[in-house]
């Protein structure tokens, strides 16, 4: 093989392993939402999606402004358990997740009975 062709196939393996990341894009998709309680967005909210079918989990935790993303999910069910101190638990039973896309979930959540406000 002359020296120009292993060159060649270099470049064109180089190539091919660069767009592995491109292509993983649309073999997963996403949920991302808000946060919120009855005053406005909860920040440091725990978001978990745990994968119905193979049970692997997923964690985030919503920003400053109540706003949670969780990506490179499979396609395919998920459950999402969210919880945040001082506020109700809430366990979602279901939520579909297609390649190539975002689904969209806000999440409101309620203060619990046994928290104190601290005013």
């Amino acid at each position: 093989m002359t020296r120009g062709a292993k060159y060649g196939l270099a470049i064109v393996i180089l190539l091919l392993l660069a767009s592995i990341p491109l292509a993983m894009q649309f073999e997963t998709g996403s949920i991302e939402g808000v946060v919120t309680h009855e005053i406005g967005p909860i920040a440091k909210a725990s978001v978990e999606a745990r994968s119905v079918i193979s049970g692997t989990a997923f964690r985030t935790e919503s920003d400053a402004v109540g706003h949670y993303k969780l990506e490179n999910l499979r396609g395919g069910r998920y459950s999402l358990w969210v919880q945040a101190v001082g506020h109700d638990s809430i366990w979602i039973r279901q939520v579909s997740v297609e390649r190539g896309r975002t689904t969209h979930g806000n999440i409101h959540l309620g203060k619990s009975p046994t928290s104190t406000s601290g005013l």
